[in-house]
This record gives C-alpha cells, sequence and structure tokens, in this order.
C-alpha cells in the first residue's frame, strides 16, 4: 500500500482547505433552506470532514477549536440522520401505501418540523464558531502518512470483517450498516490521496456498492418504524411487503458481490 499511495502534506491542508469551506457554504446553503438536497449535501461534506480531521496527527486532533468545531459539527450530522430517516419513511409510505399512511405520515412531518428547528439552531451556533486553522508547522509529514495508512489498514479490515458476516446471512442488520460506513469511510479517505489516477477507479467501485447498501438501509429504516408502531397489525400487511421488497436488495447486494469478488479485495 504504501508504494502505491501517498499523502503529502501540502495536497492534504489545501484538500482540508477546501473542505472546510465547502463546509461552511453547505452551512449557509442549510440554514437558507434545510430541504431534502441541503440535508443530503450539508451530511456529506460533515463526513468530509470528520474522515480529514481522523487523519490529522494527534497533537492537532487534540486542540481545542477544530477538536469542539468537528464535535459540533457531528452532532449536526446525527440531528438530520433523524430528519433524513423521517424523509425516507414518509415518500415511501407516500408512493405506496397513502391511503393507509395518512395519519402516520402527517404525524411524522409535525416531528421532522421540530427537528429542523433544533438543527437550524445548532448550524447556526456553528456558523458563530471561528473556521479552524491549521499551519504547516504544525504537522510532520512522517506523522501524517502513518495516521493516513493506520487508518486506510484499519478500515479496510473492517470491511472484510463485516463483509463476511453480512454476505452470510441479511438478518445481520448491524452488519450491513456498519459495513455501508466502512465503505463511506474508505471512499472519504481515499479522496485525500494525492495520487488520484491510483484511487480513481476504486472510488467508483466503492460508489456503487455503498448505494447499493444505502438502499438496503432504508428499508431497514422503514420496517424498524413500522413495527415500532404497529400496536395492533394495522401495518402488518406493508411490513411484509417492505420485508419481500428488502429481501430483493440484499440479494441484488450478494450478486453483485459475487460478480465482482474484487470489490472487497482492494488493491492499493
Amino acid at each position: 500500500m504504501e508504494k502505491n499511495l501517498e499523502l503529502g502534506k501540502k495536497v492534504f491542508l489545501k484538500k482540508f482547505e477546501k473542505i472546510v469551506e465547502n463546509f461552511c457554504q453547505k452551512l449557509h446553503d442549510y440554514t437558507s433552506n434545510p430541504n431534502d438536497e441541503n440535508i443530503h449535501d450539508i451530511r456529506v461534506s460533515i463526513r468530509r470532514l470528520e474522515s480529514a480531521y481522523q487523519i490529522l496527527p494527534k497533537n492537532v486532533r487534540k486542540q481545542e477549536r477544530i477538536r469542539e468545531y468537528v464535535k459540533y459539527a457531528k452532532k449536526l450530522f446525527k440531528i438530520n440522520a433523524e430528519i433524513r430517516d423521517y424523509d425516507i419513511i414518509c415518500a415511501n409510505m407516500e408512493l405506496h401505501y397513502l391511503n393507509k399512511t395518512q395519519d402516520l405520515v402527517s404525524a411524522l412531518k409535525r416531528s421532522r418540523s421540530e427537528q429542523i428547528k433544533d438543527a437550524s439552531k445548532l448550524a447556526l451556533e456553528i456558523s458563530c464558531l471561528g473556521i479552524p486553522k491549521i499551519t504547516k508547522s504544525s504537522i510532520k509529514k512522517s506523522k501524517l502518512t502513518k495516521r493516513y495508512l493506520k487508518i486506510l489498514d484499519g478500515t479496510i479490515l473492517d470491511i472484510h470483517k463485516n463483509s463476511i458476516i453480512a454476505l452470510g446471512d441479511e438478518k445481520k442488520i448491524n452488519e450491513l450498516h456498519t459495513l455501508r460506513k466502512n465503505f463511506k469511510k474508505l471512499r472519504y479517505t481515499l479522496e485525500l490521496a494525492s495520487d488520484k489516477k491510483t484511487t480513481q477507479d476504486i472510488l467508483q467501485n466503492l460508489k456503487n456498492i455503498q448505494d447499493i447498501l444505502g438502499e438496503i438501509h432504508d428499508s431497514d429504516i422503514i420496517i424498524d418504524y413500522l413495527k415500532s408502531v404497529d400496536h395492533d397489525s394495522k401495518y402488518s400487511d406493508i411490513i411484509s411487503a417492505e420485508v419481500l421488497r428488502r429481501s430483493k436488495k440484499y440479494n441484488a447486494f450478494v450478486l453483485a458481490f459475487k460478480k465482482n469478488p474484487e470489490a472487497i479485495n482492494f488493491e492499493l
């Protein structure tokens, strides 16, 4: 891996600056209009910020200003994850079961509105924080490279462990969800590499896998929520239909890996 990937200090600092600038812009867009697109964009920008932050050597990660900045960003991500879950459930119910779930959708949209208020307030608080700056002198290239390769190796190892479990049993919901996060983390970490030619094809493969796992995760969100409110079997038929839909997505996921086994056998 060391022979094919390099993380230059100058390149990394430039990319880190762009990631922070992008986050600030998405934060502005979000506070202006927290629609579906801006919710998605702010989540992606936070993931990229978090991935870049994790690469920083310990002496920089522990600096209060940048640590607090990333902590607040992750808190915003968590709130928006809940909002996105509401949107996924509502969109599915309105598309497939509108007549049976009107009350359910109305309640979810009210909850979404409350969450939006909390998220918007937090986003404004983050906007008032000072933008963290990193100086060249605070980072040693050797430590940056060592940390980068450690994160990559650990993430790839997690992918192998979780994929073995997830590919063997569609009921391993936690492992499938974790695997999806592993692929996201690896993709955003590889984006920081200096050599784009080395990572271009891998990044596309990771995006494709991530999308498949994302569809399965959306089904799990819907099924889990419906089960939590189905006290009188009112939604049992909908749950059964969603379980079947989810099973088909899982089979497509397994089939994709059988056709493309190198998808998890990374050669960096």
